[in-house]
C-alpha cells in the first residue's frame, strides 16, 4: 500500500482512493442473511432501505484464499467464520451498490459495501462456501 501526501502534510492511503475493478472478489464472513447485513457493527440503513458501511474484504487481483487469511505481519486474525459469502465488485455494482476500499492498520483488504438492501446483499453473498482458512473457528 502506498501513501500519498494529503492536506497539512498528512498522508492518506492510496489504496483507499483506488476504484476496485469489476472482477475483484468481495468476501464477507458468516451466513450472510439479510439481518446480518442490516445489524452489522457500524452499519446504517438509509431512508430508502439501503445499507451503508458494511464491512467486507476486497482488493484487486487478490484471491478468496488471501482475502480470508490471517496476516501475521499486521496481527490481523483473518475471517473467523466457518463459512464465507463471495461475490464480485461487478455483481454488486450491477445491483446498484458499490464497494470502497477502507484499509485499516491491520487489515489492508478491508472495504465497505453500500447502496444495496439487506436482501440484495444477502442474495449476492449466498450460498456461502467453506472458509478456505478455517481452523477451529467461531460457530455460525
Amino acid at each position: 500500500m502506498e501513501l500519498e501526501p494529503g492536506e497539512n502534510g498528512q498522508y492518506r492511503d492510496r489504496l483507499r482512493m483506488t476504484l476496485l475493478p469489476e472482477a475483484a472478489f468481495v468476501v464477507r464472513g458468516g451466513q450472510n442473511l439479510p439481518a446480518h447485513f442490516a445489524q452489522g457493527s457500524g452499519v446504517t440503513v438509509d431512508a430508502g432501505g439501503n445499507i451503508e458501511g458494511v464491512s467486507v474484504k476486497a482488493a484487486p487481483g487478490v484471491s478468496v484464499q488471501e482475502l480470508t487469511a490471517p496476516n501475521p505481519h499486521t496481527g490481523y486474525p483473518g475471517i473467523p467464520h466457518n463459512q464465507v459469502g463471495v461475490t464480485t465488485v461487478g455483481a454488486i455494482r450491477a445491483a446498484g451498490g458499490d464497494v470502497i476500499p477502507a484499509p485499516t492498520r491491520t487489515n489492508p483488504y478491508h472495504a465497505t459495501l453500500s447502496g444495496l438492501t439487506p436482501e440484495q446483499a444477502s442474495q449476492l453473498f449466498r450460498p456461502t462456501v467453506k472458509n478456505p482458512n478455517t481452523r477451529t473457528r467461531v460457530v455460525e
